[in-house]
Order: C-alpha cells, then structure tokens, then sequence
C-alpha cells in the first residue's frame, strides 16, 4: 500500500473532560490548519490515525479540536507525542525563518546540549526542539534570554542563561 509523504505540522494534546484537544501548529501551518477538516495523526513510525476535526475552539488564547473518530486517547496515552500531519501534496505553505535551524547543534556552557530536532510555537514565541545523544528532549524558547547566537557557518546554536532550564530537563530524563 502506497502511504502520501506527510509533513509534521504541530502537535495534538491530551484530551480534556470535554472531548477537546488542545494543539500546538507550527506558525506557517496556521492558516492551513485553520481550513482543515481531515488530518493525520502519528503516534509512532508504524501508528498512524486519519481523523476528521467535529470541532473547534479558542480559549485562553489555545487552539482545542474535537475528533470525530473513537479511540485517539486510548492510543494516545500508550505513545509519548502525537504528531499532527498532513499530506504535503495538498499544501503550498511559507518556509519559516527557523526552518534552517533543523540539524543544527546546540552548545551550552562550552559542550554539546544536542542537536535541533523542530519547533513550534506555543502561542507566546517560537520554541526550539533540542534532543540529545540519550534521547533527553529540552524544549528552549526561542528568545534572546536563551538564544546567545546563532552561527550559520559551523551549523550551529549557542545557549545562554539556560542552567536552570537543562538541570530541569536532565532531572525529568533520570526519572524515566
């Protein structure tokens, strides 16, 4: 069975007691997830869902959708992130200016921290993606607190003010 390419365009959250989902939609995405009916969803390489959004609805300045289709949480509750996809022959989008940071590696005091995997933007700023050699994921908003430089040349991202933010995450990482 032939599959289309799909392209990554946000993630879904958990469900809330209503049946909605809160997403997260990569800012170039927007305008075409806001005329969006069918969507894929991926839970792992070998998982993938077609669902159809019954609805939606902002609050507290979030996108929320509801699926028509059963099961979503069930599934969802046995994978650790939910991609929502589409199939990239039916969009025509913008690159966006981060785009060119996927791949790049990202230094924090004098050492490798990993490597940008994506990014998105959480409703306030973009947030960068950052995984390293053990799979530890660091979510680092994309702001000049965080972000010292970036060197285009070397591929290559230099954190600051970011001590708090990484014991966090390596914290998190040891409990698993």
């Amino acid at each position: 069975m032939k599959h289309p390419p799909l392209i990554g365009i946000g993630k879904l959250g958990r469900q809330n007691a209503d049946g909605f989902h809160p997403v997260m939609i990569k800012p170039e995405y927007r305008s075409v997830f806001s005329e969006l009916e069918d969507l894929y969803l991926i839970f792992n390489s070998d998982r993938v869902f077609y669902v159809t959004i019954s609805e939606r609805m902002r609050k507290d300045n979030k996108t929320w959708i509801k699926l028509k289709e059963d099961g979503v949480s069930e599934e969802q509750f046995l994978h650790k992130d939910v991609v929502i996809a589409i199939d990239d022959t039916a969009i025509e989008t913008e690159e966006t200016s981060l785009n060119y940071l996927i791949g790049y590696q990202v230094i924090f005091a004098g050492e490798e921290l990993g490597i940008v995997e994506d990014f998105f933007f959480n409703g306030a700023q973009d947030v960068l993606q950052i995984v390293d050699s053990k799979g530890t994921e660091y979510l680092v908003p994309f702001v000049d607190y965080y972000i010292d430089t970036v060197i285009d040349n070397l591929r290559c991202v230099i954190l600051q003010n970011a001590v708090d933010l990484v014991a966090l995450y390596k914290v998190e990482a040891k409990k698993k």
